[in-house]
């Protein structure tokens, strides 16, 4: 059981310390231009939105699209009316100053993976108490507090 709860643990760990890193590596803001804005079906009955980004660094021209985590919608007739809005609303990009092809039109931080990560270390530690007040019980009962030969 430890070792399960232990790669989850570490696939947990990895999956939010990659996802912290994207995020303080998003420094530098700018100006964008938002286009071809579409709905997607990203999963069965789960529906997002997908746009085409333009800004400016220095004299380079970065184009690329962005896919958006959140939110997510149960049908695509709730999405495009986000679309809609969204459509008029200037946006800031977020990008990476040494790769600015690294961007992104939010940027949130990982708090969902923080606690998902916290909870299994601490399910981690339970176990591992819980194995060594185990160990001491069994050891105690032998009478001398030694392991038997």
């Amino acid at each position: 059981m430890f070792l399960i709860v232990g790669g989850a643990s570490l696939y947990l760990g990895g999956e939010f310390f990659y996802n912290l890193n994207r995020y303080f590596h998003l420094t530098h803001s700018a100006e964008a231009q938002v286009f071809d804005w579409k709905v997607v079906e990203i999963k069965s009955g789960k529906f997002s939105v997908r746009a085409t980004y333009q800004f400016q660094v220095e004299e380079r021209t970065i184009t690329g699209a962005y896919s958006f985590p959140k939110p997510v919608y149960p049908n695509p007739y709730l999405a495009e009316d986000l679309v809609e809005a969204w459509q008029e609303k200037t946006w800031e990009i977020w990008y990476n100053p040494k790769h600015p092809h690294d961007a992104a039109l939010q940027k949130m931080f990982p708090a969902k993976k923080a606690i998902h990560f916290a909870l299994s270390l601490g399910i981690i530690l339970y176990f591992a108490f819980l194995n060594i007040y185990v160990k001491k019980m069994h050891f105690s009962e032998e009478g001398n507090g030694k392991p038997p030969s």
